[in-house]
C-alpha cells in the first residue's frame, strides 16, 4: 500500500485529531501526517521536508479566510492544497479553487471516503495540470518536438518544427512522419530504429530529413515510447534539431586537418587515410591500382636563386598542372617538401607508367613564370594484394631514388610480382624518358 506525506495545517487539536482517525480509516491507502497549528510552523515544515499534499484550515492563529491560501500557495506552490471551511462558508471554498485550491472540504460532511477521495483526486488533478503546464513548456523548446499515436499519426507539433521543417503543424496533423523522409537512408536503417525502439522504449540518432521546400537537411533525433500504468504504448513522443551548422563546421575542420595549406591539395595524414583503403580494396577485390611520388628536381637550388615566395608559387603552380592532368578518380597530395604522392585506382603497370610519363611532359613542356624550366623525377609501382603501406612506400622511395640517380626527369618503375616476398630485395627498374 502507498503512503504519502501529509500536511495537516490545523489549530484545533479535536478536529485535527478528528481528520486524522479518518485518515486512519482510508483502508485502501496510508497517510504519513504532521500537524502545523500556524501558517508559519506549516511553511518550515514545507521547507524543511517534502510533502505529497496539505489540508489546510483557513481559520489559524497568524493568518485567515484566504489569504492564509495565498500565502502558502505563492510560498510552497509544489503540493496540491485541499482547503476545509465551515458549512457556511461555501462561497470562500469556490474562491479557494479559483486560488488554486484542488478542493474544498466542509469540516461537518467530512468521512473517511469522502475525505479519501478527495485527497486522491486532488493529487491526480495536481499531477495531470503540472504535466500539462510542462508539455506547454517543451513545446515552447527551440528543439522541435512531434507527438504521434501507436500508429504513427501525428497528433502534435510545435514552432520548432515549423521553423525547421517548414511544414505548419495542420499540415502534417494525421499524417505519417514519412512525409520527412529525405531517402537518405535506406529500408535497413529504419527496420533498425524502430527494432531497438520497440525493444528499447528509445531511440536516438542521425537522420537526414526533408524540409517542406525540398531542401535535405541532418537533423539529430531522439525518439521515445510513452506507455501508461499498464504498459501499453499511448503516444510516440520524438525531439529533434538541425544540426546542418554543426556538420558545416565538422567539415571545415575535417578540411583543414587534411588540406596542405599552401597547395590547396590533400596532405600526407589524408594520404595515408585513402593509401589503407586503397590496399584494403585490392586485398577484398583483387583490384589494380599504381602510385606515383615524385619531386621537384633541384629545388633547394630554384629556392635559393630566386627566393622562397617563387619556390611556394612554383609549387602551387605544379600542383594545379598536375591535377588538371589527372583523372577525376585520382588521388593527390603534397607528400612534404617538393614530393608529391599520387594514386591511381584501377590501374594497371602500364597506366601507371603512362601517367608517369604524361605528368613528366606536362611539367617540362612549359617554363613556370619568374622560375623558367622545372622539371619533376618519379617513383612507380603498382598495388600488390599483400602489401602493407610501409612496404609500398619503400617500393617507391626506392623507384624515386633511381629515377634520380639516373639522371632526373625520368621516371623508375619499380614492380614485384604477385606472391613475391614483400620483403625482397633489388626489385626490376625499368626507365621511361
Amino acid at each position: 500500500m502507498s503512503e504519502y506525506r501529509l500536511l495537516l495545517i490545523e489549530d484545533n487539536p479535536a478536529e485535527a485529531e478528528l481528520v486524522e482517525d479518518l485518515l486512519d480509516d482510508c483502508a485502501e491507502r496510508g497517510y504519513v501526517v504532521e500537524r502545523a497549528g500556524r501558517l508559519r510552523e506549516a511553511l518550515g515544515l514545507l521547507e524543511e521536508r517534502p510533502f505529497d499534499i496539505a489540508l489546510l484550515d483557513l481559520g489559524l492563529p497568524d493568518s485567515q479566510g484566504l489569504d492564509t491560501l495565498r500565502l502558502l500557495v505563492e510560498s510552497a506552490g509544489g503540493i496540491p492544497v485541499v482547503v476545509m471551511t465551515g458549512h457556511q462558508d461555501r462561497g470562500t471554498g469556490t474562491g479557494a479553487i479559483r486560488l488554486g485550491a484542488q478542493d474544498f472540504l466542509p469540516k461537518e460532511e467530512l468521512h473517511p471516503a469522502l475525505l479519501a477521495r478527495a485527497l486522491h483526486y486532488a493529487m491526480e488533478r495536481y499531477r495531470s495540470q503540472r504535466e500539462v503546464r510542462l508539455m506547454a513548456t517543451a513545446f515552447d523548446s527551440a528543439q522541435a518536438i512531434v507527438v504521434t499515436d501507436p500508429q504513427g499519426r501525428i497528433l502534435r507539433a510545435n514552432h520548432a518544427f515549423t521553423r525547421i521543417t517548414g511544414y505548419a503543424e495542420d499540415e502534417v496533423l494525421g499524417k505519417n512522419p514519412r512525409v520527412l523522409q529525405s531517402g537518405r537512408q535506406d529500408l535497413e536503417f529504419y527496420h533498425r530504429l524502430w527494432t531497438e525502439l520497440l525493444e528499447n522504449d528509445h531511440w536516438e540518432g542521425e537522420i537526414w530529413n526533408r524540409r517542406r521546400d525540398g531542401s535535405v537537411y541532418p537533423q539529430w533525433e531522439s525518439i521515445s515510447a510513452v506507455r501508461n500504468e499498464a504498459g501499453q504504448l499511448e503516444y510516440f513522443v520524438a525531439v529533434f534539431h538541425d544540426i546542418s551548422e554543426q556538420k558545416r563546421l565538422e567539415a571545415e575542420l575535417e578540411l583543414e586537418a587534411t588540406t596542405d595549406r599552401l597547395t590547396g591539395l590533400y596532405n600526407r595524414q589524408r594520404f595515408d587515410a585513402e593509401l589503407d583503403r586503397a590496399l584494403a580494396r585490392t586485398e577484398r577485390y583483387a583490384s589494380e591500382a599504381g602510385a606515383i611520388l615524385f619531386d621537384i628536381d633541384h629545388f633547394k637550388r630554384l629556392n635559393d636563386t630566386h627566393g622562397h615566395d617563387i619556390g611556394d608559387r612554383v609549387l602551387v603552380e605544379l600542383s594545379r598542372r598536375v591535377a588538371h592532368s589527372l583523372r577525376r578518380a585520382d588521388f593527390l597530395a603534397r607528400w612534404g617538401g617538393e614530393e608529391f604522392v599520387v594514386l591511381l585506382p584501377e590501374t594497371d603497370a602500364e597506366g601507371a607508367r603512362y601517367m608517369a610519363e604524361r605528368l613528366r611532359r606536362e611539367i617540362a613542356a612549359t617554363p613556370f613564370e619568374d622560375a623558367g624550366p622545372v622539371t619533376i623525377s618519379l617513383g612507380v609501382t603498382i598495388l600488390h594484394r599483400d602489401d602493407d603501406p610501409d612496404t609500398l612506400l619503400k617500393r617507391l622511395d626506392n623507384a624515386l631514388y633511381d629515377a634520380k640517380h639516373a639522371g632526373r626527369n625520368c621516371a623508375a618503375y619499380h614492380h614485384r610480382a604477385p606472391g613475391e616476398d614483400a620483403d625482397a630485395e633489388a626489385p626490376p627498374l625499368s626507365l621511361l624518358q
